[in-house]
């Protein structure tokens, strides 16, 4: 029977598998304590964690959007406002 770490380190690779990288990220900290020593699980684990930060990085550049205003000054210099 498998313990409750060693069940979290397979879902962890699951969801890699399936690029669910925050439940991966969830699953990796579940099994950190009983894995810790392995350089194959902290290297899983800290790619994960650079895998979701680019993740949202990339959605939050994606869903931020910057407006311009023109601003008319009658034959000066035309101002743009954020």
């Amino acid at each position: 029977m498998l313990a409750d770490a060693e069940k979290a380190y397979f879902k962890a690779l699951e969801a890699l598998k399936n690029r669910d990288y925050a439940a991966a990220s969830g699953f990796f900290k579940t099994a950190e304590n009983q894995f810790t020593d392995r350089l194959e699980f902290r290297i899983l684990q800290a790619t994960t964690a650079l895998l979701l930060a680019v993740k949202e990085e990339i959605f939050e550049i994606e869903n931020s959007r910057i407006e311009i205003e023109e601003i008319s000054s009658y034959g000066k210099e035309t101002e743009f406002r954020r």
